[in-house]
């Protein structure tokens, strides 16, 4: 009898630790001209800080746990700057006032693992594209990255808690 509590017990709570998890995790996809773009981020809770709060100078690991990872079956242009498509982690960067999406083609620890967020990635970018930060009428207490089209362009939106950052890229 007491194993069968025990049994239940652990059963809950591993179904409670899969919601969790996969609460925490977010995609984003959008196919333009034919090319498909897909995003997949950690999505940590709203803490203490936003965004806009990140030193000048700094990376952010942009979601938590696993790096967020862009796969992109098209290039992509912004800024003039370039990424072949292919399959990269996603950074943030904030220099002065100006903020970019930084693309960096490690995707994968030494050991063949996923590459985790922490610590960031501080060189070795491919191509940084600029972003704009604004503030939203609505919070958002989790991470959330969109992607959509609008007149053969794509757009990136990334919103935690009030803080907005978004931008545009060409797709070939």
């Amino acid at each position: 009898m007491i194993f069968r509590k025990t049994l239940l017990l652990v059963a809950a709570l591993c179904l409670v630790a899969t919601a969790f998890a996969q609460d925490n995790r977010g995609t984003a996809d959008v196919t333009i001209k034919g090319k498909k773009i897909s995003i997949d981020y950690g999505r940590p809770h709203l803490g203490s800080h936003g965004m806009s709060e990140l030193p000048s100078g700094g990376v952010w690991r942009l979601g938590m746990n696993e790096a967020t990872r862009i796969e992109t079956a098209g290039d992509l242009s912004a800024g003039g700057q370039s990424v072949k498509a292919g399959k990269y982690t996603l950074w943030v960067k904030k220099t002065g006032e100006s903020w970019t999406l930084a693309f960096n083609p490690k995707t994968q620890a030494a050991n063949g693992k996923p590459l985790w967020g922490a610590p960031p990635q501080v060189g070795g970018f491919v191509a940084e594209f600029p972003l704009k930060l604004e503030k939203a009428k609505d919070s958002a207490d989790q991470v959330t990255i969109s992607l959509a089209e609008a007149k053969g362009k794509g757009w990136i939106k990334i919103q935690w808690g009030a803080d907005i950052l978004s931008g545009s890229f060409d797709v070939k």
